[in-house]
């Protein structure tokens, strides 16, 4: 693993240098089983696990016996709502959980290791010196993401609190998320064709993943 010099632009496509970024974070080998298990934990998280179902105890209905015990020639059923009939309660149905379950967070940090890895083989992770826009306008920046070659794309900025402009601009694009470095996840890599990350973000993101895991 060596570090990778990547260059430096921004939205105008000007050349801003090249800037050198840890090869422990961004070139490790690839592995898709690590890759799978974050996200399939990350989807289970999202869950909300709301769903519920009556069970025959919770239906509205009548308690008295349908019909006598014996001599009718009929099944001996005892409640109208019961599984078996219309109305009815239902048997072993789904009520609220959550779906949530233990990853280490050894394999969590590497998974997100890398996700930036397959951006940087694939030469789609783009730096920027600053990705700030000067406009909040949609209509600006639906006229700059077409530079970058792609249609996806995903703004990674160092800050805590994403500028405004940014912000505001990408609100109503599907295909344009932004996101501060605090926040960048596997699963959010994946949904976009390109990541695009100012220098800071990826300062922020080599602290973050350098510093050792508290147990």
């Amino acid at each position: 693993m060596r570090d990778v010099v990547l260059p430096v632009t921004n939205w105008e496509q000007e050349d801003k240098g090249t800037v050198t970024i840890a090869g422990d974070i961004f070139d490790v080998p690839i592995r898709k089983d690590i890759v799978h298990h974050v996200v399939k934990w990350q989807r289970a998280k999202r869950r909300k696990g709301t769903h519920s179902t009556k069970t025959r105890g919770e239906v509205a209905g009548s308690t008295r016996k349908i019909h006598k015990q014996k001599g009718t020639g009929k099944a001996r059923h005892g409640s109208r709502r019961a599984p078996q009939f219309r109305g009815g309660g239902v048997a072993h149905g789904p009520k609220p959980r959550s779906y949530e379950y233990k990853l280490n967070k050894k394999v969590r940090r590497l998974g997100l290791k890398i996700a930036l890895s397959a951006r940087v083989a694939e030469r789609k992770l783009m730096l920027f010196d600053n990705v700030d826009l000067p406009t909040h306008k949609t209509r600006q920046l639906m006229k700059l993401v077409p530079n970058l070659g792609c249609r996806r794309v995903l703004i990674v900025d160092g800050v805590e609190k994403m500028g405004r402009e940014i912000t505001l601009a990408c609100r109503n694009v599907k295909e344009v998320n932004v996101i501060p470095a605090k926040g960048l996840n596997v699963y959010s890599i994946l949904l976009h064709d390109t990541l695009v990350m100012s220098v800071a973000a990826v300062r922020e993101i080599e602290d973050r993943l350098h510093t050792p895991i508290n147990r």
